[in-house]
């Protein structure tokens, strides 16, 4: 039998604690025609039961940050809000929508952060300028 040639070991990965990533529960989800996402396992790891008032806010990185509600706003607020549905969904409001250049059917990536108490939701645009300058910068030199 002809014998194989030697292979160098593929590199092993630095997988080391870093003191930017946080601890976090991710999921994809599609938006429907409401501007409706699935997000059960997320709100179940911020501990956000049906019928939690939620405020949303859009980065100029175009993702979307959802925040828990403690107290009712006053009238003068005009922020989107909505609640947590019996069902485990969150409608998206549609100047939030808009605003983010999401449509029907976006696959969304929906990363919640339990210790900053957050539900971040990536829209296509926010993970395509994310994946080209992380790719962009393999590529240069030192």
């Amino acid at each position: 039998m002809p014998q194989r040639p030697s292979v160098p070991p593929l590199p092993i990965p630095d997988v080391s604690p870093s003191n930017y990533i946080r601890p976090a529960h991710y999921s994809v989800t599609a938006v429907d025609g409401n501007g409706r996402i699935a997000v059960t396992s997320p709100l179940r790891a911020l501990g956000w039961p049906p019928g939690t008032l939620l405020a949303f806010s859009l980065g100029t990185d175009r993702v979307i940050a959802v925040t828990r509600v403690e107290e009712p706003a006053e009238i003068e607020d005009t922020a989107p809000r909505r609640e947590v549905t019996p069902r485990g969904f969150v409608n998206l409001p549609v100047i939030i929508r808009r605003r983010a250049g999401v449509i029907s059917g976006d696959r969304l990536l929906v990363a919640a952060n339990a210790e900053a108490g957050v539900l971040l939701i990536l829209t296509p645009t926010a993970v395509a300028m994310m994946l080209h300058r992380y790719t962009n910068d393999q590529g240069r030199q030192p």
